[in-house]
């Protein structure tokens, strides 16, 4: 458990034990310290703190004779404790902006472009789930017939991302009832969620059928396959091996690689952070070292924030770096990062 009664002087070092092992990458020895925080106190003092802090498990010592490293718990302690909110650099916004912003039309590639900015602005690996299909809002949905027993479903969302299927039917439909039966679901149910939707026809399923036209009957057993909710789920992926040169266990490496590759635990984990309670008021949240539910990620740090349109939250970007990665300069390029794709989605969707 982080305590987040540190008495001053002893926060003040602990931090200061953080901040100089995420630049350094070196384990901090009492006498560096002394030189680096001009507190005031011999290094015998320091030394006595470090030892304090060992035992409550903030720090490890390597080897007998090596300095301090800060452990999950000192990280903990220093993104919940001390980090507050910066201004992302003016010419990093700007970059975030441009990339952002002038994607190429569609989703995907919106969602693509992200994922590659977050990898080159952080050199770390950079994640990006599209939309739970749940949250997203109908905005068009068509079906047209492709042969007798044949009708092609478009859906479009209000986040303009566009699924389509081929749903087999056991009676011909011709194109003019199919185009009553998109209209009635398009007056009915446009910028309703498609959640909301399957839950509507899942309900009328449920009463009696005589209670139906020949069009609402058709309506209900079309929809109940047209918003089928099972689809798989893409993940963007950039940047899987800038993280390799962090990580010194090859096993953990490997077991990443496998997880970016496969998408579906690291899907998982980034719906967590989207529906959990790792993420705070700003819709930010980091996961550092075990925290992490993957154990090919108890080196790793996620850092990640939610995206969406209006007051829909969609999905999650972020990006996975080693536990020692800036956080003051990290945490700040992703919230502006999904700030700035969220605006972009409004921009696209119809007002």
């Amino acid at each position: 458990m982080v305590r987040a009664d540190l008495e001053g002087r002893v926060q003040t070092i602990l931090l200061a034990i953080v901040e100089h092992y995420i630049h350094s990458g070196e384990p901090v020895g009492s006498r560096t310290l002394a030189k680096l925080m001009h507190l005031g106190v011999s290094a015998a003092t320091i030394r006595n703190v470090m030892a304090d802090l060992t035992e409550q498990g903030y720090l490890e010592q390597p080897h007998t004779s090596a300095g301090r490293t800060p452990t999950d718990l000192a990280y903990r302690y220093y993104v919940d404790a001390h980090l507050t909110p910066t201004d992302v650099p003016e010419a990093t916004r700007r970059t975030i902006e441009e990339s952002i912003l002038d994607a190429p039309a569609g989703l995907e590639s919106l969602l693509a472009s992200t994922t590659r900015l977050l990898a080159e602005l952080t050199e770390f690996t950079g994640v990006v789930a599209s939309p739970m299909i749940r949250a997203t809002r109908l905005k068009k949905v068509e079906f047209l017939r492709i042969g007798p027993e044949e009708v092609y479903v478009v859906l479009i969302t209000q986040s303009n991302m566009v699924h389509h299927k081929i749903l087999r039917v056991t009676q011909e439909l011709g194109q003019e009832f199919l185009n009553s039966v998109s209209r009635y679901l398009n007056d009915q149910f446009t910028s309703r969620s498609l959640a909301e939707i399957r839950g509507h026809v899942l309900e009328s399923l449920m009463e009696e059928k005589e209670q139906y036209d020949q069009l609402l009957a058709h309506v209900v057993r079309l929809s109940k396959r047209a918003f089928d909710l099972s689809q798989e789920r893409e993940l963007y992926v950039e940047g899987q091996f800038n993280i390799v040169k962090d990580l010194q266990d090859l096993g953990r490496v490997r077991g990443l690689l496998q997880a970016l590759e496969s998408k579906f635990a690291i899907i998982e984990l980034l719906d967590a952070a989207l529906n959990g309670s790792i993420m705070n008021e700003a819709g930010i949240g980091v996961s550092i070292g075990q925290e992490n539910a993957l154990e090919c990620l108890e080196d790793c740090a996620l850092v990640t924030a939610r995206y969406g349109s209006g007051t829909d939250s969609l999905g999650t970007i972020g990006v996975i770096g080693p536990t020692r990665m800036d956080y003051t300069r990290i945490v700040p390029i992703i919230g502006y990062t999904a700030k700035v794709l969220s605006r972009a989605i409004g921009i696209r969707a119809p007002g």
